[in-house]
């Protein structure tokens, strides 16, 4: 117990973990004192503790507790209390800086709590620090974001001024005014606490945007899967990638520092790590072209079909997507035909177009059956408009997609899965407002129909009260007397002339 203590309060935010900060984490020194600063995951300081000593500090005497009992050397307090000078190798801070203060104690804004942290580690020592970007997809898509989050760890309304950087040029700015040199930054997704890509700006700026931008979308997409959200997360990764602001979009940003002089065991990192269980990295090789090469193996897949090219191209459902969207059916009748010929296993996020030449870009996801009924749910479940208003269930929308493909329209009687995709809110709007102009318009044209009715109703009503009207005169009898005996006349003598 090191002061400032909080002995009743336990976090209520999720542990900066998985996969990958495990992995990075796991890359410290052997041998190396290091102190794991914040609450994380079990996973990831045993990843550490496997080749190194281990102190964790917190803030929570029941974390502090649940550590102890595992074994782990723990520091419980406010981080104002951590007058050890230059005693760790590494300090590892995923979880950022700001749940290392309690209320007992002062609290240290963002420059403040890098600087106290800098102050324990050793000439040479690497710190390891994760930084939340507050204009990040992972906020901007969540609807439960508010300016003052109403839970136990959150004393700051979102938005308040601080010393915390707002972007990754202004991060490494602060780090160097701290004298710490910057080894490797990289920009975080989906989410903070549990990234599933990594990737350095140099990577996002100078690499295979449409390649990349596809394995962000699929990043986010299984992060915020049956999620309700403000607007489709995929595609704004996906915009923001291919255009240029990859980083300024990111859920976090991940810097590995040093304090001078350079340590002899620095930690080196690929441009591009990606994997939520298993680890991959994408780096150029030697032709320029970008390379695939599995880090860390996963149970339950076979991954050695991911070492290679990466292959390029747009993500086949971007394509698609944008295709329904612009209505334009023979860009998505060659789509859909050309999928269905070259890559009918694979769904439609698994797929990249390059040239017209269709490419699987995670070979080990399984094969799919009716990938085209999964882009039709796709389609619905998202709100997109599409060529076929008409087709407002899945099994109409999916004939009619099966014979843009070129295959039977008649749908295999398959029980329809529901996909696992975010529940747009964005797009369930447009769908609205789609459906609201064709009810109006419906309407205006019902109305006119129900005028000109009208008037031929009364038309019609005029012509028989004059007809009525007429059929009961003396003249009108006489001329009609008359028409008999003149078709009587003429039958007599056609009858003559014969």
């Amino acid at each position: 117990m090191i002061g400032g203590e909080m002995p009743s309060f336990t976090e209520d935010r999720p542990r900066a973990g998985g996969a990958l900060f495990a992995y990075l984490a796991g890359r410290v020194p052997a041998g190396a004192e290091v102190l794991i600063a914040g609450p994380h995951t079990d996973e990831l300081i045993d990843a550490v503790a496997a080749h190194a000593t281990v102190t964790c500090l917190v803030r929570s005497e029941p974390e502090a507790n649940e550590l102890d009992a595992r074994g782990v050397t723990v520091l419980c307090g406010t981080l104002p209390k951590l007058e050890i000078a230059e005693r760790y190798d590494v300090v590892v801070a995923l979880d950022g800086l700001a749940r290392l203060c309690s209320v007992e104690e002062t609290q240290l804004d963002w420059n403040e709590s890098l600087r106290a942290l800098k102050r324990v580690l050793r000439p040479g020592g690497t710190l390891l620090l994760a930084v939340e970007n507050e204009l990040g997809v992972h906020r901007l898509v969540d609807p439960t974001t508010t300016t003052s989050a109403e839970i136990d760890s959150a004393w700051l309304p979102l938005g308040e001024f601080d010393t915390k950087p707002g972007n990754p040029t202004r991060l490494a700015g602060r780090l160097s005014a701290e004298g710490l040199a910057i080894d490797w930054l990289g920009a975080a997704w989906p989410v903070p606490e549990a990234p599933t890509l990594i990737a350095t700006p140099n990577a996002l700026q100078d690499g295979p945007a449409d390649a990349l931008a596809a394995v962000a979308a699929g990043a986010v997409g299984q992060a915020y899967a049956d999620k309700p959200v403000l607007s489709d997360p995929r595609r704004l990764a996906t915009a923001a990638v291919r255009g240029g602001l990859g980083p300024e979009f990111a859920a976090a940003w991940l810097v590995v520092a040093h304090r001078a002089p350079r340590p002899s065991a620095a930690i080196a990192l690929p441009p591009v790590l990606a994997g939520d269980g298993p680890v991959v990295e994408l780096a150029p090789g030697p032709d320029g072209a970008w390379m695939r090469r599995v880090l860390q193996e996963a149970p339950d897949r076979d991954l050695a079909v991911l070492n290679g090219p990466l292959p390029a191209g747009r993500l086949l459902e971007e394509l698609l997507l944008a295709a329904s969207l612009r209505h334009d059916l023979p860009i998505l009748r060659r789509l859909l035909s050309g999928w269905n010929a070259s890559q009918p296993t694979a769904t439609a996020d698994n797929v990249v177009v390059h040239n017209d030449t269709y490419a699987v870009l995670d070979p080990s996801v399984p094969a799919q059956t009716d990938v085209i009924r999964r882009f039709a749910q796709t389609l619905l479940s998202g709100g997109y408009a599409h060529p076929w208003p008409a087709a407002t269930d899945l099994q109409t929308l999916t004939s009619v997609l099966h014979g843009a493909a070129g295959m039977p329209d008649d749908v295999p009687a398959v029980p329809a899965e529901d996909l696992p995709l975010p529940d747009s809110r964005r797009e369930h709007e447009e769908q609205l407002r789609a459906l609201r102009r064709q009810v109006a318009d419906a309407s205006s044209r019902a109305q006119w129909y129900e005028r000109e009715l009208n008037k031929r109703d009364k038309e019609l009503r005029r012509s028989r009260e004059k007809i009525a009207l007429f059929s009961g005169t003396v003249t009108y009898r006489a001329a009609k007397i008359g028409l008999a005996a003149a078709r009587k006349a003429r039958n007599r003598l056609r009858k003559g002339l014969q």
